[in-house]
């Protein structure tokens, strides 16, 4: 069965819940140092929560090294961003940044297991 559509999917869903998530948690009080590093460990929090539920569907490979990309880069730049933005632009930059991350992985994979 092909799951390419999915590991794009999963990709955009979990930047855009990553990044919403950031943002409502994040003040925009806060210092940016401490908002990229609160950002980045509740990135962590949902890669490795992610990681179990969706690993024994698609594969380990499949979602652990997407997941880690999105995770820290997602929730660093949403929480340096939470304090700038409304909260509608932060989830959909995250999702973006989800199925591009998700994308370019994709497309590397393909070429490295080509050669």
């Amino acid at each position: 069965m092909n799951f390419k559509i999915i590991d794009a999917l999963v990709g955009a869903c979990s930047g855009a819940m990553i990044a919403f998530t950031v943002s409502r948690i994040v003040s925009p009080d806060w210092n940016i140092f401490l908002a990229m590093a609160v950002g980045g460990g509740i990135g962590l929090v949902f890669k490795f929560t992610l990681l179990l539920l969706l690993a024994p569907f698609f594969g380990a490979f499949e979602v652990m090294i997407p997941l880690s990309v999105i995770a820290m880069s997602v929730g660093m730049l949403s929480g340096m961003a939470a304090g700038n933005f409304n909260g509608g632009c932060v989830w959909i930059t995250g999702g973006i940044m989800g199925l591009a991350v998700s994308t370019v992985i994709y497309f590397s994979n393909k070429k490295l297991t080509r050669l």
